[in-house]
C-alpha cells in the first residue's frame, strides 16, 4: 500500500482542491492557518488540519497558475496599498499629537 503524500503549503505556489484553484499567500504557524487567494481574488483561511485531510483524501494537488493570475495579484496589491496608506496616516497622526505637546511646560 502506497503512503499518502502530504503536500507542504508553500507561499506563492498554486494548488487545486475540489475544483477550486488557489494560491497560498500567507501562513500563520502559531494559529496553524493558511491564507489562500482564489483565482478570482477572494481571500480565505484554511486551517492546517483541513489541508492535511484534503491531502490524505487526494483532493489537493499542486497546479499551474491561471493565465489571468494577474487578476488575483491586482486584488492583493490594492488591499496591501490601502493597508500601507492607513498605517502611514495613523503614524502621521501620532506624530502630530506628540509634536503638539513638545512646547508644553508641565512644571510651570
Amino acid at each position: 500500500m502506497m503512503a499518502t503524500q502530504i503536500l507542504e503549503p508553500v507561499i506563492g505556489d498554486w494548488y487545486r482542491s475540489h475544483g477550486q484553484l488557489f494560491e497560498v499567500v500567507a501562513m500563520d504557524e502559531d494559529e496553524q492557518l493558511i491564507e489562500i487567494q482564489h483565482a478570482d481574488g477572494n481571500l480565505e483561511e484554511m486551517d492546517l488540519d483541513d489541508w492535511i485531510t484534503r491531502c490524505r483524501a487526494n483532493s489537493l494537488d499542486t497546479a499551474e497558475p491561471p493565465e489571468d493570475a494577474g487578476v488575483a495579484a491586482d486584488h492583493q496589491t490594492e488591499d496591501d496599498h490601502n493597508a500601507v496608506f492607513v498605517q502611514s496616516t495613523m503614524n502621521d497622526a501620532r506624530g502630530l499629537r506628540a509634536d503638539s505637546l513638545q512646547d508644553l511646560d508641565l512644571f510651570d
